[in-house]
């Protein structure tokens, strides 16, 4: 339906809050989002992140640019998304690459610990999932996915949640696998979009 439309109408239909226009969009620039990780492919594996690191931080540069481009711009959609789409994997590259080097100078060796000390360690670190103050978070921050994701996305989400493949949900939502894994995308996009702000 939308594949023959041009962006600058996709843009239009976006504000609007249409989401399939929005799936179109993503879907028209996923093979850019994939040239430009190929570009930084060698940079990203030896910071430790993976070919799926570098595509979701793609996706992020690109709702970054849907949400920010302005049309009386000289510039294209086209353009201007490949622009914020580079600048965010780089960006990415640049914190893990810091973060890294971080750790490690930072890190303690579990080695240089007697036996007693490292299994109390290890108690310290493992917390009961059940106490009242984690069961209170898991409530709020159900209330937070509420605000902002759709019903079907939370659905899907608390289905992932519980360990369900996505071919499961597809038979449990009777929606097509391709549906399931574009709107894991989006929730993934939505909550670290949350996160950063």
């Amino acid at each position: 339906m939308y594949k023959e439309i041009l962006d600058s109408e996709l843009l239009f239909l976006i504000e609007e809050n249409n989401e399939e226009a929005f799936t179109e969009l993503i879907d028209r620039y996923s093979p850019k989002i994939n040239l430009i990780i190929a570009k930084y492919k060698a940079k990203g594996l030896q910071v430790g992140l993976d070919i799926s690191d570098l595509y979701q931080e793609g996706l992020i540069g690109l709702i970054n640019a849907i949400k920010t481009y302005n049309k009386d711009r000289e510039a294209s959609f086209k353009t201007y998304a490949s622009l914020v789409i580079e600048r965010e994997v780089l960006d990415l590259i640049k914190t893990s690459d810091r973060i890294k080097y971080k750790s490690l100078n930072s890190a303690i060796s579990l080695d240089n610990f007697s036996a007693e000390e490292t299994q109390s360690l290890y108690n310290v670190i493992e917390v009961d999932q059940n106490t009242p103050e984690l069961k209170l978070i898991d409530e709020e921050e159900k209330e937070e996915l509420k605000s902002i994701l759709t019903d079907f996305e939370l659905k899907v989400y608390e289905l992932k949640i519980e360990g369900k493949t996505n071919k499961e949900i597809s038979t449990i939502l009777d929606r097509n696998q391709r549906s399931i894994e574009n709107t894991i995308q989006r929730i993934k996009l939505k909550l670290k979009l949350k996160l950063s702000n």
